[in-house]
């Protein structure tokens, strides 16, 4: 078989049997051998970012590694934005890219030339900063090894994708030999004796413990023992964003998500607890906020990570460490002894679970008299199906999702560490590739939406029966809300500047279903039970926030709008987080949550 035959039947024997593709001259022997093998398929997008950021989608859906081919040059370049969106978020994908015939290249000349043969470009060096492992491959016998090489490394520890060049020449060249597959590479970490030794040390003198949910718990498949644990200790847990699709958002023991848009009553329990054990999250500024210092100062910190170099940051900020195999987690669980948890501590935590969870509103949508993005949420959440894939675009739009969609069995995931404008339309065709038999709804902003609209065609070729969700504000609305509190909201360039299509026209000129959206009544069932796509365009004022959400310089359980200082008080009953005499007088006693944008 050829070198572009051996990767495809390379492709069925590890079970990645769709491919996501834009065509050029260095990828086509690959996607033409794709094309002729009998266990695969492939789907054609419009730019090359769309498809890796469809082949994110894969492992998310169908924890299967998915795949992309591209060309050299540009098509290469393309797919980074994608590669991105797995490397910061773990999640393992394969891209193939065609390069020029090596004697075409400028290292067979001898020359440092910029490029030598047409489209010509060193892919590898600019990806190997968001990549786990990336490799340009010279001979047959060098892609028979780092094909199954780089499968085993984006499958492996701390997943993430790789990238694997292979030039025209070998793709025609014959190789001798069977298929060489993956091996599952060993992960250095400390044994599982002495992480639970050390999370029960941790945990033997708490009294308001809280356990923070992160993703990696889902991304080692591990997630059911950990809610085992987790009910049986009767321990209080909040979580990350990336963590909510793993568990069933209504067990009782779920307090919320946390951090910068978190729930109130989620971020109160965290800043009040005596010990937080913090499972596969790596705590970034939108958990911690951009001051890590007054993150749960109250508590004794201790993160259980897969990444050594995650938990090496944690060196100034005292935090306990331990480095795990989350293969393991369910072993160290099943011995960690639980603590004796303080009555006080738990009827605290019931009442803020009572106060704050599911009690999300819009009183900017209140006072403008305008459709709350909140009730839209929670609409389509009560009307689509138990096991629906709801994919998040970024910017404000994300916040609401995150903020309200609760998760039965639900799929709900966004690329929230890259977070580019644009995701969620390729993430969802995705999504709906390789799980055909559910229900897909992408939820974009206006604006993001634009950013990957040709799509829409790929979207209307197949006939796929995604709703597209967007969340009209005829602007940029996380960029205003960062404008109204810094910029003495002067709207240049999210909303002054630029402008926005009329989306039942777009709709109309792909040939797609609409829907125009002004009440939460006009979204029914049969919006997300069609044969084919849909636009459902959701009418919102300009001016309609993200609340809660934090302001620079504030800990994450001080969100705007702000609560009086009876409700703040009541909130940090056990660890005191005082507002500086500076900062109160920016508030209005009168009306401490006031809107901003009253006046505009």
């Amino acid at each position: 078989m050829t070198g572009a035959e051996y990767i495809a039947e390379f492709l069925a024997r590890v079970g990645s049997n769709h491919v996501f593709v834009l065509t050029g001259g260095a990828c086509a022997f690959m996607i033409d051998a794709v094309e002729r093998h009998p266990a695969l398929a492939y789907t054609c997008f419009h730019h090359e970012q769309s498809a890796a950021m469809a082949a994110d989608a894969v492992w998310r859906t169908t924890g299967k590694v998915g795949v992309t081919m591209a060309t050299s040059g540009p098509g290469a370049t393309n797919l980074i934005t994608g590669i991105a969106c797995s490397y910061f978020d773990s999640i393992p994908s394969l891209h193939i890219t065609g390069q020029v015939n090596q004697r075409e290249g400028s290292a067979y000349h001898g020359a440092n030339v910029r490029q030598s043969g047409f489209q010509e470009t060193k892919i590898v060096d600019m990806v190997k900063p968001i990549t786990k492992y990336a490799v340009m491959v010279r001979t047959v016998e060098d892609l028979r090894q780092e094909l199954a090489r780089a499968y085993s490394i984006a499958a492996s520890g701390r997943k993430g994708p790789v990238l694997v060049d292979v030039p025209m020449d070998i793709q025609q060249m014959q190789i001798p030999g069977d298929i060489m597959l993956p091996s599952e590479l060993p992960a250095a970490a400390e044994s599982a004796e002495a992480v639970t030794a050390a999370l029960t040390a941790t945990l033997s003198k708490a009294r308001r413990p809280v356990v923070l949910w992160g993703a990696g718990i889902g991304l080692a498949g591990v997630e059911n023992a950990v809610i085992d644990w987790l009910t049986a200790s009767e321990l209080p847990f909040v979580s990350s964003w990336a963590g909510l699709t793993y568990f069933d958002n209504a067990h009782p023991n779920f307090l919320g998500q946390i951090g910068v848009y978190g729930n109130r009553g989620a971020n109160f329990a965290l800043q009040n607890a005596d010990v937080v054990i913090v499972l596969g999250s790596r705590l970034d500024n939108r958990q911690r906020s951009g001051n890590p210092r007054s993150f749960a100062t109250g508590a004794k910190v201790h993160v259980v990570d897969v990444d050594v170099e995650e938990l090496r940051k944690y060196r100034s900020d005292g935090y306990f460490t331990s480095h795990l195999d989350f293969r393991d987690l369910p072993h160290v669980l099943e011995n960690v002894r639980p603590p004796k948890i303080d009555e006080a501590w738990r009827s605290y935590v019931v009442e803020m679970k009572d106060r704050y969870f599911g009690k999300e509103q819009s009183t900017s949508a209140l006072r403008l008299n305008a459709l709350s993005p909140y009730d839209v949420i929670r609409r389509i959440n009560e009307l689509i199906a138990e096991d629906a894939i709801v994919v998040g675009d970024t910017g404000a739009t994300v916040c609401w999702l995150h903020q309200v969609f609760k998760v039965k069995r639900h799929t709900l995931f966004t690329a929230g560490g890259n977070s580019p404008m644009g995701y969620a339309l390729p993430a969802a065709i995705g999504a709906k590739v390789v799980a055909p038999q559910r229900q897909v709804i992408a939820v974009s902003g206006d604006g993001g939406f634009h950013l990957n609209i040709h799509e829409l065609q790929t979207i209307k070729h197949h006939n796929l029966p995604v709703a597209m969700v967007v969340m009209n504000n005829a602007s940029y609305g996380i960029i205003k809300q960062f404008q109204d509190s810094y910029c003495n909201s002067r709207y240049t360039a999210s909303r002054d500047g630029f402008s926005l299509p009329d989306f039942g026209h777009l709709a109309a000129a792909y040939g797609i279903g609409y829907a125009r959206v002004e009440s939460v009544e006009q979204i029914t069932p049969d919006l997300f039970q069609g044969n084919g796509p849909i636009l459902l365009d959701v009418l919102l004022s300009e001016h309609t926030l993200i609340e809660p959400k934090l302001e620079m310089g504030r800990p994450i359980n001080d969100q705007y709008p702000y609560l009086s200082a009876t409700e703040y008080s009541r909130g940090n009953r056990f660890v005191d987080y005082p507002r500086s005499a500076e900062f109160l007088k920016v508030l209005d006693d009168s009306d401490p949550g006031r809107d901003r944008n009253a006046g505009a």
